[in-house]
Formats: structure tokens, sequence, C-alpha cells
């Protein structure tokens, strides 16, 4: 029997005896187990038979073969599922671990022998769209034994069932032994920007009070916003004009080069808009300090080949040049003409 299976077994029935335990750990099939997390994961035992391609029936049996192998009840039967008792949640969590194991070592073989390897990236949706899917075809071209699958979502990345092997969040994610997490930039800021057209005519850097006279565009769910900027660049500004709020970074940047008003966002997504000259900076370098973007590996995949260079590729291009605001954040005196 496979070690990881028998490893997976004992630690559930160690207080068993010595010949109900060997029983037991024969018994223990990778079927049988795999059919237990299935229904585990679901609280079903149909929707676990849907995930395994096979009937319900066939997931109760195996189900029912691994309990009286154990001699305990694994989960209680319920009407509308399954809940799982102390020792189902209990083997679950041993079960969970080894087979995250097995992947990674899976995964470590697959690397080293598979012309192509594939990497999948879990990324927040403005970061995705504005700085993964524009570079993508270059880093593919770069890298022919990568591919690469993309999955562009806000939620926390679980790194333990979905196969994702780099994330980047918006937010610093939950500390996890596991898992190396790092800034995608150590120069993370949050700028207001608009397009030129919007100060046409105007003397930049504007002074923080002029916000009064623009409409102001809020990303909902930023880490900042406007209130905060105005709070401390411009305590003054009594009654600042609302404009557009939006829950996307990538919808608010459309706006504003759009000219519906100014917009606050991080450095690490305006960079592209700067450097074309989309957006500019009306009120120079008046910034908030913030660190909002963030790069996850699994510990057990960083010395993976694929997974490594795509994580150098995404540090590489994030890690912006600071000359790149100092151009777009305009000197005293200068006229805010179109770029």
């Amino acid at each position: 029997m496979d070690r990881h299976l028998v490893r997976i077994a004992s630690n559930i029935c160690g207080y068993m005896k010595p010949v109900q335990r060997y029983r037991a750990l024969r018994k223990a099939s990778l079927k049988g187990l795999q059919a237990f997390e299935a229904a585990y994961m679901h609280g079903s035992f149909a929707n676990a038979a849907q995930e395994l391609s096979i009937t319900a029936s066939a997931v109760s049996h195996a189900i029912q073969t691994l309990e009286e192998a154990l001699g305990t009840l694994l989960f209680e039967r319920a009407r509308r599922g399954v809940v799982p008792t102390e020792a189902g949640a209990r083997l679950y969590d041993v079960i969970r671990r080894s087979f995250s194991d097995i992947d990674d070592e899976l995964r470590t073989i697959l690397d080293r022998s598979s012309k192509q390897q594939v990497v999948t990236i879990q990324s927040a949706p403005s970061f995705a769209a504005i700085w993964i899917m524009p570079r993508l075809p270059a880093f593919l071209r770069a890298n022919p034994g990568i591919d690469v699958r993309l999955w562009a979502v806000h939620q926390a990345p679980d790194f333990s069932h979905s196969g994702v092997d780099v994330a980047v969040t918006y937010g610093r994610p939950a500390a996890s032994a596991g898992i190396s997490a790092m800034p995608v930039s150590t120069r993370e800021r949050y700028l207001p920007v608009c397009s030129p057209k919007l100060v046409e005519g105007w003397t930049l850097p504007l002074p923080p009070g002029d916000i009064e006279n623009f409409y102001l565009i809020q990303n909902d769910v930023s880490l900042t916003s406007w209130d905060e900027w105005i709070a401390r660049f411009a305590p003054e500004c009594g009654n600042p004009i609302r404009g557009l709020r939006l829950d996307r970074a990538f919808m608010t940047l459309s706006a504003a080069e759009n000219g519906l008003g100014m917009c606050i966002e991080s450095t690490v997504l305006i960079h592209e808009y700067l450097e074309q000259g989309k957006l500019v900076c009306p009120f120079g370098e008046l910034a908030i300090e913030a660190t909002a973007h963030y790069l996850s590996v699994p510990k057990s995949k960083e010395r993976l080949q694929a997974v490594g260079s795509v994580v150098e590729w995404i540090r590489g291009f994030a890690d912006f040049d600071a000359a790149t605001y100092e151009r777009a954040a305009p000197e005293a005196g200068q006229p805010g003409t179109a770029v």
C-alpha cells in the first residue's frame, strides 16, 4: 500500500488494536479517501459523485467501507446532505495535507520531465487586465515551454485545492507558514490622476485646494479614498464634487482617461497610463503611501523552474521605475496641455 495512504489512515486510527489497525490500513483505498474528501468538501454524496464522475451510491459505499474499516462514523447523515463527525474532521485535516504533498511532488516531477509546464496564476481582476494581459504574449514567446492559466478573481487564493501556483492579491494575504508573500512593488503609492485634456489650460501642478473644481471618481473597494487624500493635503476643501462610484480600478482609470473626472489609484496600476501620456498627475507627487498588491507563492513550489520564471517576470515588470512619476508630475508653472 502507498506510504502516503498508510500515514493518512494511521493518524486517524492510532487508537485501534493492532489487528483492527492492520485491516483498516488495508481497506483504506485511494478511491475511498478520494470519495471521503469530495463528500467533505461538498457536504453531499450526490455532489461528490458529480465531481468524481461516479454514482452517489458508489460514493456512499466507498465511505461506508472506510467507516467500517476504521470502526467509527465519519459523517452524520442528514436530510440535505452529510455533516462530518469529529473523527471525520480529523481525517479530512490529514488527507488535505497529504493530498497537497502528493500534488506538489507530482508537479515537481512533471516540471522536470514535461516539455510543456503549466503555471496557474490567480490575480486581482484589475492587475490581470492592466498588467498581465498586455504582457502575456511576450512572456509566452520568450518562454515557449511554459503554459499559463490566468484566473482573474477577487477571492483569496486557496493554494490547497485550486491548483493555484502564483497569486497576485489586492490587500495583504492572511499569514501562512507554508506561503511566501511579498509586495509586488516596494514603492507603491496612491496618486490622483486625470486625462491631460481635463486640465488643459490650467497651470500644473495644481494647488490641492483646486480639487473643488473637478469631479472625483471613487473606487469603492480601494484601500484608500479621496476623503483620506483631501484630509491630508486639502483640509480646507469643504465641498468636493462627487462623481462616479465604481468597484474596479480598471473602470475608474478608464473613466478618468475618458475625461469623466479625477481618480486616485495605485502607482502599480497607473504606470502604463502615465508612460503613454493617457493620464497625468495634476497635483504633482502628493501621494498616500500604501502597499496594496502582494505576490504569493507556496513555499513548496518556489523551487519549480516554471513558477520561478513567472514570479521573476511579474516582479520585474511591476516594480516600476520611479522616474515615470517624476515625468508625469509637472514642474511648477507648467501649463496643463494635452500630451
